[in-house]
């Protein structure tokens, strides 16, 4: 088994007033995560505004968030950072220096200027695995990249790279059902984990899946947690803790992704600025309608 299993959270990366890394508070959301019990942790991926930064902000983020998850306690939790870049050489430079600080894994949405074609997608991943041997998770950002990873590209990655993962979309536009069953035949007995993505999608009931990739849990890990463990034995989830995930992430669904991350996390109690342009801050209704619904948060303390 691939350490892109269960339920993985993908946080901010919090900004002190002055717009750099907050690292303490990026380091208390990973233990946070760890604790809460989830499998795993993706920083700098969308989520965490990963192309956003410097390389010596992402080195200073993937190292305090390794350490985190390493004293978190036992088990330990996984790191994997995101390495997406303009470039091959972009991404393969990230690569090298996450794998330097200490990740376990890698994260990938390959894209450029234009869209890529599957050779060109091939090409990316084949140049990391030269350059790195650490597993790979293909980042599957359909709608964004305009290139809709096929069963038998995802194939062709586990067979000649180190991809052992999918993030797939759990809900776009023209997606057909069956999506995590068709990718699952195609890579069978070739230890690929298919995983989706999508807070709205999986909270409301997407289809079983190896993994859940989501931005979400790391802000609320005990409630994904729960979510996540009943929805994996078959059983009903807690009824007020799903009743409540959902009306977050209907609110969420109704911001701008990454601002709608920031002002939750202010929200629960985590320092941090909104996130670094173009992304704008939630307007002040939106930021209203977040803070109702975080104060019908069931049972629980804000957390930060």
């Amino acid at each position: 088994m691939t350490s892109f299993h269960g339920l993985l959270a993908y946080p901010i990366t919090p900004l002190t007033p002055d717009d750099a890394p907050d690292l303490d508070a990026l380091a208390a959301l990973v233990r946070g995560a760890a604790r809460a019990g989830v499998d795993g942790v993706v920083v700098l991926a969308s989520s965490g505004a990963g192309v956003t930064f410097a390389p010596e902000e992402r080195d200073a983020a993937v190292r305090a968030a390794v350490a985190a998850g390493s004293a978190a306690g036992s088990p330990r939790v996984p790191v994997h950072v995101a390495v997406s870049g303009a470039s091959t050489r972009e991404v393969v430079t990230r690569a090298r220096a996450a794998r330097d600080a200490g990740a376990d894994g890698l994260v990938l949405a390959p894209f450029s200027y234009l869209p890529l074609d599957e050779d060109e997608v091939v090409a990316v991943f084949e140049a990391l695995a030269s350059a790195v041997d650490l597993p790979v998770c293909y980042y599957n950002r359909s709608v964004q990249t305009a290139y809709d990873v096929t069963p038998g590209a995802l194939v062709r990655l586990a067979r000649t790279t180190t991809v052992t993962a999918v993030k797939d979309p759990a809900a776009t536009p023209a997606r057909p059902a069956g999506r995590v069953a068709a990718l699952r035949a195609a890579t069978e007995g070739l230890g690929v984990s298919v995983g989706l993505s999508g807070d709205a999608a999986i909270v409301g009931g997407a289809e079983a899946a190896d993994a859940w990739h989501t931005g979400l849990a790391a802000l609320v890990p005990a409630e994904y947690v729960t979510l996540r463990r009943a929805r994996a034995a078959g059983t009903a989830p807690d009824a007020q803790v799903a009743d409540w995930l959902r009306a977050l992430t209907d609110v969420l669904a109704s911001l701008r992704p990454v601002s709608g991350f920031h002002a939750l996390a202010t929200l629960l109690g985590v320092p941090t600025a909104p996130p670094r342009g173009p992304s704008l801050p939630v307007p002040s209704d939106g930021v209203a309608r977040l803070r109702e619904v975080v104060a019908r948060r069931p049972g629980r303390p804000t957390a930060g």
